[in-house]
């Protein structure tokens, strides 16, 4: 191979500067490239809009064909066997409109009304599909940790610490979604004093574990064997006791705040909480068996989800 000369070199070196001032210069308030990832690991948006879908076989080409960097597609049973479906668990009070869906559609963005119009497009693309339910959604972003999107849950404490990416993708690219509707006792939980409802979750507000490690630390549970800083039953510690042999559950978790509330009707707001994973069986359904020993528990109420298939 013959060295370049003085000016191939000269011609390489402003072609790169010209890529750095792109990258450089590029609009700082623009939204991130989220084409050619796959939904799950999309940074997600602020906003949002979520409908539930009854839908045939055959309308799974044109589902499919409605994905976009802003619209994610999830595929119940109906037309994606693999999917299978979501077991009963206990405490559950499931709503037929809002349960077992055969897909479902996501829109996101940086606005709610936006996303609603934007969804109502992307619906009147699908003719032949029943909306069963549909509901704009919300995140209460704050700073993000390093690479972890960070938000404060609808009990005012930050969360998404732990969540990782890693075991969420199937071979296919595709990865598998646990859905879950859950109404917030508020009324229950905003009678609890502070302390209390920091030994339910097991972390302080800002998200600082009990014991004092920071936010993205570890905490050393193994100190604190009978619970007495962290109680065994509080969230952190029962969906992960981090003891040898009893893994925690692997799934990458979004939530988004609904409030559907009509007048006069009780109160309906909580979460639309979403489980990336590549098993069920090792991600939302173990977290699943563990809730019922979990302190948080009777401050949630699932109403309605499914399992899904998000293809890449």
């Amino acid at each position: 191979m013959s060295p370049l000369t003085r000016r191939e070199l000269l011609g390489r070196a402003a072609g790169l500067a010209a890529l750095a001032c792109l990258a450089a210069c590029a609009d700082p308030g623009a939204p991130p490239d989220r084409s050619g990832l796959h939904p799950a690991l999309r940074t997600p948006r602020p906003a949002g809009a979520i409908a539930f879908l009854g839908a045939a076989p055959a309308a799974r080409e044109a589902l499919l064909a409605a994905r976009a960097p802003d619209v994610m597609v999830g595929l119940g049973a109906t037309l994606a066997p693999e999917a299978g479906r979501m077991p009963d668990f206990p405490g559950e009070v499931l709503l037929p409109e809002r349960t077992h869906p055969d897909a479902f559609v996501q829109v996101e963005g940086d606005d709610q009304a936006e996303c609603s119009r934007r969804l109502d497009d992307v619906l009147a693309d699908l003719p032949g599909l029943a909306v069963r339910w549909r509901t704009p959604v919300r995140r209460d972003v704050v700073d993000a940790a390093g690479s972890k999107p960070l938000q404060r849950n609808p009990f005012g404490f930050v969360e998404g610490q732990t969540n990782t990416a890693d075991a969420i993708l199937l071979p296919s690219g595709a990865s598998l979604v646990a859905v879950r509707v859950i109404r917030m006792a508020h009324q229950l939980w905003d009678a609890d004093p502070p302390e209390t409802q920091r030994r339910v979750l097991g972390r302080h507000p800002d998200g600082t574990w009990l014991d004092g490690t920071p936010p993205l630390g570890t905490p050393d549970f193994g100190a604190d064997p009978d619970g007495a800083t962290t109680p065994l039953d509080s969230h952190v510690r029962t969906m992960n006791p981090r003891t040898p042999g009893t893994p925690a559950p692997r799934m990458l978790r979004r939530s988004w705040i609904y409030e559907g509330t009509p007048a006069g009707a009780p109160r309906d707001d909580g979460v639309v909480f979403m489980a990336f994973q590549d098993d069920f069986a090792t991600g939302f359904a173990l977290a699943q068996q563990r809730l019922t020993a979990d302190a948080l528990h009777p401050y949630l109420l699932a109403v309605g989800g499914g399992y899904f298939v998000v293809p890449a």
